[in-house]
């Protein structure tokens, strides 16, 4: 063999190594997300896999193995490759079933992402990996000195993987698309094993299969559930987006998902009113009044970072008539889709795609009265570079004296370490943080002032100009809704110990409740305590109401419906399922016995789902287990194949 042959196929190999690597995350975001144990699986399941097919190259090669075995392997690999594209969005929904809720479902979805990695993409790197000895030896072999073959071909490797790495993320995933990427990977590889078969004209008809895959595949990466209608998909530079239509309550409602989506989104459009039905983006319009101590400040100015496609700027638009609005959003798709779906408002605003929140927060001129924070990335995670201390300070800064800073945050609980750690982080900025708990969300919003704590008495001067702002001040002038979390109350966050990953993954794991029906061990009677109970409730603190409950010297029916519907709210649904199932037992009254029956109902299904979740993340972990099992007896099934070559061969 030729050292210019040997190095071209080191390079061709090495490009499309790198570049499956990249494109693997990619083809799996609409089903697993891209999230930081997404990498960790691709990259440890396909950095093992390259070490294999070392190894075993290595041992065919040093037991005769020919040039034309090494291309046919390389074309085996180009097979594989090919068929990736069509069978990853058939076996995502397999592994991870899209009506799971997002919180339940990060088990199954680690250990399905990476049985996926396993049986799509380690069996073709396996084979690409033993490449490398391979060629080492077929040009020592041709009398290129050994060292010499092993640094050149090294070398023109890892030049393959490195043009693999910035073409797979600046050009081909953003022009052709993550399935088309594969198919090129897959010609590349066809490509390097021509130079190495006997017969290259038929040989060469292989490079067919994947670039007529290109040209034949349609439809999307993603399918929707029942009842959507898919409006639009775009694979950005950033991650997969997906555009639906559905009916909710009658009215047409348009929804923005990313990567694995499952029951969350991105952005909403109902047709016919900027509200978006009670969701997080409506609360976030009290800002401005908070701001200004019940008056909206004069010549409003809000920044948003991270626009939720244009959500943000409807709302504010309609809420506040001349409002100036400027938009930060890091995907440009992202706001594209926004002007073509979610009628974003252009009055008064002004967009920045393609800008990262923080680099623009730290050259942005002061003078905002309102700074909205609602920047994700990878689905959950709130990027650690717009949640620490020097992040806010540089808030702060932006603000006009008495400014608001409004954060999205998921949580399940004021306990959930989240929402206090961001509280306690922003706190140690501004002196104090308010978190409200939005309802019936998985979300809270998290508010501070700039010059003084936040007035949350000042709700009660606004007047609604709508029903939808009716219903999101009644809500949030109830004081169970409430928490004030300051500096001390938790860690605080900053630029040099970025653990909010680490806390997303604990809230996102942690079970959310207590085992067992809540004990009644107090001396007050069932009625009075349920009674109390009820008006905690109503003002939305159902952890005051558990504290409640505790006091009642025995249960009541009643006094377990109000336990369910407390622990429920608090997300503890299995223990919901137990306060209700114990309040069927002791004889519901009959002026609430079909409302009980119904919670009952409801919360054993979702508590279904949860347990349907644990046993897909058992079943994918034990599916993971055995695709590298089968990995490994291919790879010694091949080794134990190989004979020596005859001399001369």
């Amino acid at each position: 063999m030729r050292t210019p042959v040997g190095g071209t196929i080191a390079f061709l190999t090495g490009f499309a190594a790198m570049a499956l690597e990249l494109t693997a995350v990619r083809l799996m975001a609409p089903s697993f997300g891209d999230s930081t144990y997404v990498w960790t699986n691709v990259i440890g399941v396909l950095l093992a896999a390259l070490a294999g097919g070392a190894w075993l190259g290595g041992r065919l090669a040093d037991r005769g193995g020919t040039g034309r075995q090494l291309g046919v392997l390389l074309l085996l690999a180009a097979a594989a490759t090919t068929v990736v594209p069509w069978i990853a969005p058939w076996l995502g929904p397999l592994l991870l079933p899209q009506d799971l809720p997002l919180d339940a479902a990060q088990p199954a979805l680690i250990r399905a992402s990476l049985a996926a990695t396993f049986l799509l993409f380690a069996p073709p790197v396996l084979l690409i990996g033993c490449t490398t000895p391979w060629l080492v030896t077929l040009l020592a072999g041709s009398g290129v000195a050994v060292g010499r073959a092993s640094g050149l071909v090294s070398a023109w490797a890892t030049i393959g993987s490195l043009s693999g790495t910035f073409a797979a993320t600046h050009l081909l995933v953003p022009l052709l698309g993550s399935r088309n990427t594969a198919w090129t990977c897959a010609a590349l590889l066809v490509l390097a094993a021509l130079p190495l078969v006997v017969r290259r004209g038929p040989a060469a008809l292989l490079l067919l299969l994947p670039l007529a895959s290109g040209l034949v595949t349609r439809g999307p990466l993603e399918g929707v559930a029942a009842g959507e209608r898919l409006m639009a998909e775009r694979e950005s530079g950033y991650q997969y987006l997906q555009v639906v239509e559905r009916a909710e309550d009658g009215v047409p409602t348009t929804l923005l998902r990313i990567n694995e989506g499952l029951d969350s989104f991105h952005s909403v459009a109902r047709a016919g009113t900027p509200w978006t039905g009670g969701r997080y983006y409506d609360y976030h319009v009290v800002a401005p009044w908070l701001a200004g101590d019940g008056a909206r400040p004069l010549g409003l100015r809000v920044l948003s970072l991270g626009a939720a496609a244009g959500t943000f700027e409807t709302l504010f638009a309609a809420a506040h008539p001349g409002v100036v609005l400027d938009a930060v959003e890091i995907d440009p798709a992202v706001v594209d889709l926004g002007d073509r779906w979610f009628g974003a408002a252009r009055s008064g605003r002004k967009v920045y795609p393609g800008v990262d929140a923080r680099v623009f927060v730290n050259n942005a001129p002061p003078g905002y009265h309102v700074v909205l924070v609602d920047a994700y990335e990878r689905q959950i995670y709130i990027p650690a570079h717009v949640a620490s201390r020097e992040f806010f300070a540089q808030v702060a800064r932006v603000l006009a004296q008495g400014g608001v800073v409004s954060v999205n945050v998921g949580g399940r609980t004021f306990a959930d370490p989240v929402v206090r750690t961001m509280g306690a982080t922003m706190a140690a900025v501004f002196g104090s943080a308010e978190a409200f708990r939005v309802p019936r969300s998985r979300n809270f919003v998290l508010l501070a002032r700039k010059g003084g704590p936040l007035r949350r008495e000042a709700l009660a001067g606004i007047a609604a100009g709508s029903p939808e702002l009716a219903a999101v001040l009644d809500a949030m002038r109830r004081p169970g809704s409430w928490r004030t979390i300051r500096a001390g109350d938790a860690g605080v966050l900053d630029d040099d110990h970025p653990f909010l990953d680490r806390l997303h993954d604990t809230a996102y794991s942690a079970t959310g409740g207590r085992s067992g029906l809540l004990p009644c061990r107090g001396a007050e009677p069932p009625g009075s305590v349920a009674a109390r109970v009820a008006a905690l409730l109503g003002d939305a603190d159902p952890d005051a109401a558990l504290t409640e409950i505790g006091k009642a010297a025995g249960a009541d029916s009643y006094l377990r419906l109000l336990a369910g519907d407390a622990r429920w709210r608090l997300h503890d649904v299995q223990g919901a399922v137990l306060e209700y199932e114990e309040a069927d037992r002791l004889g519901a009254d009959p002026a609430f016995a079909a409302a009980l029956t119904q919670r009952l109902r409801d919360a054993r299904d979702e508590a279904g789902v949860r347990r349907r979740a644990g046993a897909l993340a058992t079943r994918n972990a034990w599916l993971a287990l055995l695709a590298c099992a089968l990995l490994l007896a291919m790879g010694m099934a091949l080794a134990r194949q190989a004979r020596p070559a005859p001399a001369g061969s």
